[in-house]
């Protein structure tokens, strides 16, 4: 993302250690972002996100009061309007993939990797684009059939683009990799969108992360030849509308469009 259209972020920093609080606090000011406000704890940090709703919360897990995952759970039931990216010690995979299952987009374990942050950072600012951004075409009423694809392979982009084709579904925009992929999702807009698991950049599951923070009704379909089961349980958990595997079969490929876009 070049410097001109970089987008400056809100950020709430929750961390119950003063000095991991301003280690994140110079991360995120170096790179041109603003911290409105720091927590201590949970619960504080729920009333600052309900006061000062900021674009992005920086969420420590092991905190007094209040830990990172009942915050979470909060800003998920309560629907509130930030993107979280846990930034924490623990390692444990089961608390990682809860995390992730109430909506983190991210989890950065400590000690502070700031490239990681910041890359996810450029991320957010991809998909967190005001809504009035949105080109005046896209914005106006869909017809439920325009599509996104999103795979690092040109052939498959070609096969995939010439069956929706046949069902009437306008791809409008196809993309090598992840972070090429978010950009043409927030330019375009679309109804459905096809999304490969292994690409250069940034992998299929973390635009899939990206893009359920903001846009949680979204439907996507996955196209992968990986069919390993944390993949495939990871995918469901985010609520794909499905998951198909390469080489793809038309007539499944054909079936999974139709119910995603409710056709008969």
């Amino acid at each position: 993302m070049s410097n001109a259209k970089k987008r400056h972020l809100t950020v709430l920093v929750v961390d119950d250690n003063a000095s991991m609080r301003a280690a994140l606090r110079g991360i995120v000011k170096a790179d041109g972002h603003d911290v409105v406000g720091e927590a201590a704890e949970g619960k504080t940090a729920l009333t600052l996100i309900r006061q000062m709703k900021p674009d992005v919360v920086l969420l420590d897990m092991m905190m007094p009061v209040m830990d990172g995952m009942a915050v979470l759970t909060e800003i998920k039931e309560a629907g509130l309007d930030t993107t979280v990216l846990v930034v924490s010690g623990n390692q444990d995979q089961a608390l990682i993939q809860q995390a992730f299952s109430l909506g983190a987009i991210g989890y950065v374990t400590k000690p502070l990797n700031p490239g990681r942050i910041l890359k996810t950072f450029e991320q957010i600012a991809i998909v967190r684009k005001p809504r009035d951004d949105r080109p005046a075409d896209a914005a106006a009423e869909s017809s439920g059939r325009r599509c996104v694809i999103v795979d690092g392979d040109a052939e498959v982009r070609g096969l995939l683009k010439t069956l929706l084709g046949g069902e009437n579904v306008e791809v409008v925009a196809e993309a090598g990799d992840g972070m090429q992929g978010l950009v043409a999702i927030e330019e375009h807009r679309p109804d459905l969108v096809f999304l490969d698991v292994d690409m250069p950049e940034l992998d299929g599951l973390n635009v899939l992360r990206c893009l359920r923070a903001v846009h949680p009704d979204l439907r996507v379909i996955m196209a992968t030849s990986r069919a390993e089961g944390e993949i495939v349980k990871e995918a469901l958990s985010q609520r794909v509308a499905g998951y198909l595997l390469k080489p793809v079969d038309a007539a499944k490929l054909i079936a999974a469009v139709r119910k995603a876009l409710g056709k008969p």
